[in-house]
């Protein structure tokens, strides 16, 4: 389940009309430390003790609204499941803009033959940024990820960047780099990590550190996630 991409028209009206265009080219001297991916320490919306009771049922009625389209999809027969799926989203939360305004990232949860199927067998999910604003939350990122993504150090627009992973193989995952753009997040560029690499002697060795190159539609073991 994820939104429509827009067309190339479209983009290409944006892009004309005066607003940031942020997915024009790879980002240049691009990096990213494996070793700081958050991929623990999740904790349900209805099981966390860190959330108000104002803001469990804000969060809740936000994943809601966010699932309610696709609800036949999901296998969600009732606005009582769809709550219940909602309730079990994990989050995890965040002040991406380092102005102690909230955000909250959720995961969806859910794979298998029963109902609601919010994974694939793989492990890719439904992901969200919330932002908090009183007591609304706005959707400012949306896409399909594994259960793990990387805040990274570098700013745009006052966000910090975010890298969503999604896997591949044993050794390989793609990754696609999003960025602020004032009011959401959007695509930037897609990447792959390789710890592996065929060597001169016609042998396949593993790295401790992945070789990170630019996407390729002919080789990446992962789509890209483009909006």
């Amino acid at each position: 389940m994820t939104f429509p991409r827009p067309s190339l028209l479209l983009t290409i009206w944006i892009c004309w009309s005066g607003f940031l265009c942020l997915a024009q080219s790879p980002a240049k001297g691009f990096h990213w430390d494996w070793h700081k991916v958050e991929r623990d320490n999740w904790v349900s919306i209805a099981q966390s003790k860190a959330l108000t009771s104002k803001e469990r049922a804000g969060l809740i009625k936000a994943v809601a609204s966010q699932l309610r389209p696709f609800m036949s999809d999901l296998g969600i027969e009732s606005e009582q499941q769809l709550r219940e799926a909602a309730a079990r989203t994990r989050i995890k939360a965040f002040d991406l803009s380092g102005k102690g305004v909230g955000e909250f990232v959720a995961q969806g949860v859910g794979v298998g033959p029963e109902p609601p199927r919010l994974c694939s067998p793989t492990g890719n999910c439904e992901f969200w940024v919330f932002r908090q604003n009183g007591d609304k939350y706005s959707v400012i990122l949306h896409r399909i990820a594994t259960q793990s993504f990387t805040i990274q150090p570098t700013l745009t627009n006052g966000f910090h960047d975010l890298v969503l992973n999604q896997h591949g193989s044993a050794f390989e995952q793609g990754l696609t780099l999003y960025r602020f753009d004032g009011s959401r997040y959007r695509f930037v560029a897609c990447y792959d990590a390789n710890w592996e690499i065929l060597g001169k002697d016609g042998e396949v060795h593993d790295q401790k550190e992945p070789r990170i190159t630019p996407y390729s539609k002919e080789s990446s073991p992962t789509p890209c996630l483009m909006e």
